[in-house]
């Protein structure tokens, strides 16, 4: 099946969904630091005077002289200064230890005021070192589907592991593409939601489920991706990612 062809069915499911499902998204911090689901950003914004957090996990294997294990831990924290802005950081720590361990990244949203029909949002997550790339996205929808587009930029072209958020990888220009698109939707089942995402790399489905505190267990299966494929380049085909991401967040 080609891109094309996914991102049409994909986009086909999201409608759907959208005449299902008219519950209130959840306005804590995506894999990437912004709120949203676990691979993309949705247009709303954490509470004003509020905080938000989350911590993620994601395990990987590379069969050397014996077989290894490795995790990517990844804390997010999220504060909402306003009713239209928020702020916050991202930081993946790689139990490996790996040169290749991504600097600090910022992000910061703002929600346009409110319309009836549409809920649009602007945002940026920044890349504190120079290799990574960091982007820039518009997201349009309302609680229950979202789409939107957004650029990649900055980075060092063919440096290993220069990756970005959001899209796929260039092999041949050895960078992040520039423009990418990402789409969500959420399913209220009332005591989880349930999200189905595409951020033109990967597919991602997944639940967080309340605790009933203002806290969410979390538990997501993300597609192979094109960084996948760049990590076999690095560490040799042996490398292997687990599909599963557990994730604990809240707002408090």
């Amino acid at each position: 099946m080609t891109g094309k062809a996914k991102k049409l069915i994909f986009i086909i499911l999201i409608t759907m969904l959208s005449f299902i499902n008219t519950g209130a998204a959840l306005a804590d911090p995506s894999i990437a630091g912004p709120t949203g689901g676990f691979l993309t950003p949705s247009p709303e914004v954490c509470r004003p005077g509020k905080f938000g957090g989350a911590l993620y996990l994601q395990n990987y294997s590379i069969q050397r002289a014996s077989s290894e294990s490795n995790r990517i831990l990844t804390f997010n924290g999220l504060y909402g200064i306003s009713k239209s802005l928020e702020v916050g950081f991202s930081k993946d720590v790689d139990s490996m230890n790996s040169s290749y361990d991504p600097g600090l990244s910022l992000n910061l949203k703002y929600l346009f005021p409110d319309s009836k029909a549409l809920k649009v949002a602007a945002g940026m997550v920044i890349e504190t070192d120079s290799n990574s790339y960091s982007s820039a996205y518009l997201v349009a929808g309302q609680d229950a589907a979202y789409c939107g587009l957004g650029v990649n930029f900055g980075g060092h072209r063919a440096y290993q592991l220069n990756c970005a958020h959001y899209g796929s990888y260039d092999f041949t220009e050895l960078a992040p593409n520039n423009f990418f698109f990402v789409a969500g939707a959420n399913f209220d089942l009332k005591v989880a939601n349930l999200y189905v995402e595409y951020n033109s790399d990967s597919f991602a489905t997944g639940v967080k489920v309340t605790t009933g505190e203002g806290y969410y267990v979390n538990l997501g299966y993300i597609s192979e991706s094109d960084y996948d494929l760049l990590r076999k380049t690095i560490y040799g085909d042996s490398y292997s990612r687990n599909k599963l991401v557990l994730g604990v967040s809240g707002t408090f």
